[in-house]
């Protein structure tokens, strides 16, 4: 899946907040997730639940590595998802757990849309042949981004983490 929209940290940690439920089916508080960024278990979490109500609420935008790194492991996700300009979450989970998808995807690399469509069919077919439908595939649907806060007349806003690499892609791009 290509990088689609351009889509904030805090609407993509809704999204997962809201699949994410405890053992008595409630979705785990701020507290809980502070305590799960942690590397280990009784080891001091990634930040605090302040923070992550911050995170959450899309307040804080400027996160640091070992804040990403602590969201990844408090959600059981994989970190690239975070980060700006992706958001296939169900394909990026394929890509990093299983050697042979990395494999399929370097193997087409050069043969273009027609090999990405022969590799498409044969996994269909393969599906197929398994008794599985395109339909049981998990995918995370794409979260509606929030509406963009406009900056107060008079004063500079500071661009947050996304906004910058946004920027910066634009600028790269020559858009």
């Amino acid at each position: 899946m290509p990088p689609g929209p351009f889509i904030p940290l805090a609407s993509k940690l809704a999204l997962l907040l809201r699949r994410k439920r405890g053992v008595d089916g409630k979705t785990p508080s701020t507290r809980a997730i502070a305590a799960s960024t942690a590397e280990a278990p009784g080891q001091r979490p990634a930040m605090t639940h302040q923070v992550v109500n911050e995170i959450l609420n899309g307040t804080k935008t400027d996160l640091k590595t070992s804040q990403l790194l602590g969201l990844a492991r408090a959600f059981e996700i994989p970190l690239p998802y975070l980060l700006p300009g992706y958001n296939g979450l169900t394909s990026l989970a394929v890509y990093e757990e299983h050697q042979d998808a990395r494999e399929a995807l370097r193997l087409i690399h050069d043969l273009g849309p027609s090999g990405a469509a022969e590799l498409l069919e044969a996994a269909r077919e393969i599906r197929s042949r398994h008794g599985h439908s395109d339909l049981t595939v998990p995918e995370v649907p794409e979260p509606l981004p929030p509406v963009a806060e406009l900056p107060r007349p008079g004063r500079r806003r500071r661009l947050s983490f996304d906004e910058a690499a946004q920027r910066a892609v634009s600028d790269l791009e020559g858009t």
